[in-house]
């Protein structure tokens, strides 16, 4: 069976923010409406991912209220609430509806924990940067320790906005815990040796879906950055400057100076990264090489030639 259509995080940065918290409701209301979840928790997980969701929200006040009235160390131009809050919110949601609409052996791994780490990874993958307990700090300098973060900042909100008892907590908190250590970038052999011991360290029948989850949450934040159709030149500016907020020089290095070499790097990264890594992932989960998030990779690639 081939998963239901559905589109990739279709605002630009600036969007109003009443229309995106409407579209995330909406997506989470169809994707609890499956029918793997009780009638009860059809009715409750929309409501209480959603409470999540504005936590995860607002945990970035501080920061953007300082970044508006100019105060340098207030620097996430990239991965303020946009990216880290609500792109992947609501690119998880879609990703977790096409795969339940499968019904194959590939969504027969996925249990209500699983759907609802997931979503609940996803909103809290880059909030490591704004949970520290300094509003001066550099913000955009939380960068080599924010998965960590963003981890201890989820399982507290986890215990702190209780889901229903229907659910079991310590497989969702240690699902979680695994969809946002996938985010590490790049995901190289020590995020991977890591990662390994966290899915080992389930029982073996929980394994596949926790890999499921894992791969989920990266679709969500690299590939559904990458197709966001702000990304270029937009988004590409934003993470250089914030990234030459972070160490000085850094965001010229990685992204480039000169509009040529922005663009050739950026051609680059999507080939040889998005393409063979998320773009793979997407494929498998969406069952074709046709979908919205590769449709836009391509577009933007085209576009450029």
């Amino acid at each position: 069976m081939r998963p239901i259509e559905v589109e990739h995080y279709p605002f630009k940065i600036g969007e109003d923010e009443c229309v995106i918290d409407s579209a995330i409701s909406n997506q989470m209301k169809e994707l609890f409406s499956n029918s793997m979840f009780s009638d009860h928790l059809r009715e409750e997980l929309p409501k209480r991912l959603y409470v999540h969701y504005l936590r995860a929200r607002f945990m970035f006040w501080d920061e953007e209220a300082l970044r508006s009235k100019g105060f340098p160390n207030a620097n996430l131009y990239y991965h303020g609430k946009e990216h880290a809050v609500f792109q992947t919110t609501y690119d998880a949601a879609t990703i977790m509806r096409a795969l339940l609409s499968r019904g194959d052996r590939l969504s027969s791994h996925l249990t209500q924990e699983g759907v609802v780490a997931t979503i609940i990874a996803a909103m809290y993958h880059d909030t490591g940067f704004v949970y520290q307990k300094q509003p001066l700090a550099n913000f955009a300098r939380m960068s080599p320790v924010h998965v960590e973060e963003s981890k201890r900042a989820a399982v507290e909100s986890l215990e702190a906005l209780r889901l229903s008892s229907e659910l079991d907590m310590e497989k969702l908190k240690k699902l979680v815990v695994i969809g946002i250590h996938g985010t590490y970038f790049p995901y190289d052999e020590e995020a991977t040796d890591e990662g390994r011991k966290l899915i080992d360290s389930l029982p073996l029948e929980d394994r596949k879906e926790a890999q499921i989850v894992r791969l989920a949450v990266q679709f969500a934040d690299l590939g559904g950055q990458t197709a966001r159709i702000d990304n270029y030149p937009d988004g590409l500016l934003r993470l250089r400057e914030e990234m030459n907020a972070c160490r000085q020089g850094l965001g010229d290095r990685v992204i480039g100076e000169s509009p040529d070499e922005v663009e050739k790097k950026r051609k680059e990264f999507i080939k040889f990264v998005v393409d063979k890594t998320v773009g793979k992932t997407g494929n498998a989960f969406l069952g074709t090489n046709d979908h919205s998030f590769s449709r836009e990779w391509r577009k933007t690639s085209a576009s450029s030639r």
